[in-house]
């Protein structure tokens, strides 16, 4: 497993942009790319080791801020590949990295990360059966809903589903990544995962 060392800056930038979020962002809670830029914090995110970043904020244990601040920022995944996914699979430390990471790559990605979660070795044996138990129980926040269709369309975030185009279209022309499925489908695989933990 290739190591992942997060730099103190990039603790402190992540630390300050969520501590900040809370004081100031003017729009949508609990982070939006309005807020990101007001405060100069792109500039900031552009000039980082994307992954350190990634990593640091897949860290934090609140699904629903680094979804969102992850939404924010098409520009950290524009060059990252299929090996760089997995590196930071491999160098999670609790389990909510891995259902903030596959939540969001199969909402808004459209791709599924189960099997480099489930099938790979060097992933802890607690942290499958701890997503093996919740992913089930959350299957539908997988998906698009018209609550999320209305946010984009009313531009709360700040960003488009457009700007996620490039990156989707390139992760899914590698063959090693599996595209998104149906949730009916999706749980029958989960099912099949399940069994392996019995």
């Amino acid at each position: 497993m290739s190591k992942i060392d997060i730099s103190e800056y990039i603790k402190e930038l992540s630390e300050d942009i969520a501590i900040s979020s809370v004081h100031h962002v003017e729009h949508y809670f609990p982070i939006d790319r309005f807020f990101i830029e007001k405060y100069n914090f792109l500039e900031k995110i552009k000039e980082v080791n994307p992954l350190e970043f990634l990593l640091c904020n897949l860290e934090r244990v609140s699904n629903n801020y680094t979804n969102q601040l992850l939404l924010c920022l098409p520009e950290l995944w524009e060059d990252v590949e299929y090996e760089d996914i997995l590196m930071l699979i491999e160098n999670f430390t609790n389990s909510f990295s891995f259902y903030s990471l596959v939540e969001f790559t199969y909402k808004y990605l459209e791709i599924d990360l189960l099997d480099e979660v489930f099938n790979n070795p060097k992933v802890d044996d607690k942290f499958k059966k701890d997503s093996i138990d919740y992913f089930p129980k959350i299957v539908a926040t997988f998906y698009l809903d018209e609550d999320d269709l209305f946010e984009f369309d009313e531009n709360l975030f700040g960003i488009q589903m457009s700007d996620w185009n490039y990156t989707k279209q390139r992760l899914l022309a590698d063959k090693r990544i599996k595209p998104a499925i149906e949730a009916d489908s999706l749980l029958i695989r989960l099912k099949g995962f399940e069994k392996t933990f019995k």
